[in-house]
């Protein structure tokens, strides 16, 4: 009983913070890489059944189906003047000098710009919907300078992001620049002194009811490689600019005019132990209603790694209203940094300008919700990405769903809000394990596609099939996509149409769930009893696999006689031994979870009373395992 009392104290500790369920997915539709592609651009048209993956000299267009993936592939080698001048550049790494696909953002309804390494001299070239690369006249393919619109080789960190027909690229190097690359707009950029020696992650664009305050948000790493023992190597930030900005008009001519930046902190503002780098970034807005929410993965410096939530009206607000670090004089009437049309009278003068030049950071740290991770991974796992989805319940109330890659290829689906974060299940998708490197998640089809150095997959989102059997394990899993169709008497997608009528549907996403399915006839097919006779001297053991991780789990001999079990990670072990001693009976284990009781496994155990010749140790184990079978 002091094991189980154990067993109650961890799940309760720890029950929200591992997955609940954990299952494999081979049916879902693939492609591998045999060599290995490392793509680290994928671009996704919401609504198309298309997903273009970057990789070493091709854009692979991938088109799904239920079943199956079909690929397009176009080639597009690095030059041979650029492969020879890489080669024979001192140092250079033979494997870079290959044309690595690191920029794919569609401009228009009509134009995809593809924009690769080129054997470290960077080059774009435009992609058209029926999958072909545009030409000239003369049937040559029509291609542009890419120095400053996508980076120079396969491992310098970069983030782009497409906003009406413009590119915006932030590249890592020597001297890191955010720049609004290629379009119709005034191309600008920052000042060399405005960023460090940094590390981008991604970008994400943050409509406003009124689009001329539109924004554009960055978010990277300041990487101090000479920082002492009483230093932070690295501090996450967070940058912005203004959409309308076209530079200024008498100072910043060819930079940004409203150009901010702030540190990101994942963690409490006492505690020093915090996770200091920022590794992906995923902005959920509200659409043109302004707001919506940032989550990031953060890590310390011994790998672990949490969550962070942040109001995006909270980092405006803080944007709006903050000093600006190091600048002590009076702020000006028309504050720096705020987005106003270009032809604006309250344009900014150059005196608020050369406040910009001068101070671009502004000092109020930001801080997470509730001032501490939404989360810390409690696994071995590392996380490694993040989207989020928000989901209409049975009841049409909206629920946040994050869905994290880790550095195992494995995929967990979280249910966050309401004072509560669950993870509903762990997914394993690929048959390699690979960091998860992408993620992009369509809520107008319902999928998510994912992938890898060695593959990519489309999973569905409303995966209602795992939890089909019974009302209880539909409704015990808690994910705001399924519901209990009283109806047709199986879990079921929930329509994610507003005010759609979903009152036949069974669901409770809430800790307590009650007596949702009181009263409801599940047809279970009783377990079937699996008859061992064994030897009395015998070393024996009776699995019990976990179906739930959140649930408690306990042996029962004949109805009455507890038995404690040994928790491996995915069975609750009955082994007999000096504290269990073997006996013949019946043997049952069962799960609970929130009042609700289901019987795993069934075992009838009888001991032999005539002898049995003594197997060798390896041989004995064998045996029991096929007996259980």
């Amino acid at each position: 009983m002091r094991a189980l009392g154990f067993l109650l104290l961890s799940l309760g500790c720890w029950a929200q913070k591992i997955p609940r369920l954990r299952f494999t997915l081979p049916d879902s539709p693939a492609l591998s890489f045999e060599d290995g592609e490392k793509p680290a651009a994928i671009s996704h048209d919401p609504g198309s059944e298309q997903l273009y993956v970057g990789g070493r000299g091709a854009v692979h267009v991938l088109t799904f189906t239920e079943a199956e993936v079909n690929q397009t592939r176009v080639v597009l080698p690095a030059e041979e003047k650029a492969l020879k001048d890489c080669k024979s550049r001192p140092g250079a790494q033979q494997a870079e000098c290959e044309n690595f696909i690191r920029v794919i953002q569609r401009l228009n309804s009509s134009s995809i710009i593809v924009c690769g390494t080129n054997a470290g001299s960077p080059r774009c070239w435009f992609l058209t919907n029926d999958m072909k690369l545009q030409q000239n006249k003369l049937g040559r393919l029509i291609s542009i300078n890419g120095e400053n619109l996508s980076p120079a080789w396969p491992s310098q960190p970069a983030a782009t992001i497409a906003v009406e027909g413009n590119l915006y690229s932030a590249l890592s190097q020597q001297k890191s620049t955010i720049q609004r690359s290629y379009g119709p707009k005034k191309l600008l950029r920052t000042e060399d002194k405005w960023l460090a020696n940094t590390e981008f992650i991604s970008a994400a664009l943050l409509p406003q009811k009124e689009k001329t305050l539109d924004e554009i948000f960055f978010f990277y790493n300041e990487v101090n490689k000479m920082a002492g023992l009483d230093e932070e190597p690295v501090k996450a930030q967070i940058g912005r600019v203004c959409k309308v900005d076209e530079g200024g008009k008498s100072l910043l001519v060819d930079s940004w005019s409203t150009f901010l930046k702030a540190r990101l902190v994942c963690g409490h503002p006492a505690d020093p132990q915090r996770f200091h780098r920022l590794r992906d970034a995923f902005v959920l807005s509200e659409g043109q209603q302004g707001g919506g929410m940032l989550y990031g993965i953060f890590s310390s410096a011994w790998g672990t790694t949490a969550i962070c939530t942040y109001s995006m009206d909270r980092v405006n607000q803080i944007f709006r209203t903050s000093k600006l670090k190091g600048y002590s004089s009076v702020m000006p009437a028309h504050r720096p940094g705020t987005c106003v049309p270009y032809s604006s009278p309250n344009a900014p003068s150059k005196a608020t300008l050369s406040i910009i030049k001068e101070y671009p950071e502004i000092e109020q740290v930001i801080y997470p919700e509730g001032q501490r991770p939404l989360y810390m991974l409690q696994t071995n796992d590392t996380y490694t990405q993040v989207v989020a989805d928000r989901v209409l319940d049975a009841s049409n109330a909206s629920h946040t769903v994050l869905y994290l890659g880790t550095d195992k290829g494995k995929i967990h689906k979280v249910l966050q809000g309401e004072g509560q974060t669950v993870i509903i299940a762990e997914m394993s998708p690929f048959r390699r394990e690979a960091p998860i490197s992408g993620l992009i998640l369509d809520a107008s089809t319902g999928y998510l596609y994912a992938s890898t150095e060695f593959e990519v997959t489309r999973l569905l989102l409303a995966d209602c099939g795992q939890y089909r059997e019974t009302c209880w394990k539909c409704v015990l899993a808690r994910d705001p996509y399924c519901g209990w169709d009283l109806e047709n008497k199986r879990c079921s997608a929930v329509s994610q149409e507003a005010n759609a009528t979903t009152s036949s549907f069974l669901q409770s996403l809430h800790p307590e769930a009650g007596d949702v399915c009181e009263g409801v006839a599940d047809q279970v097919a009783q377990e079937a009893l699996k008859k061992v006779s064994v030897d009395p001297t015998s070393y024996i053991y009776l699995p019990c696999p976990l179906r739930s991780h959140h649930a408690i789990y306990t042996w029962v001999k004949d109805g009455a006689k507890q038995y404690p079990c040994d928790m491996d990670g995915h069975s609750c072990t009955l082994r007999f031994g000096e504290n269990a001693p073997m006996d013949q009976g019946v043997f049952k284990c069962t799960a609970t979870e929130e009042g609700y009781k289901e019987e795993i496994t069934v075992y009838k155990l009888t001991l032999n009373s005539a002898a049995v010749p003594q197997l060798p140790l390896m041989m004995l184990f064998l045996t029991i395992a096929i007996l259980l079978c």
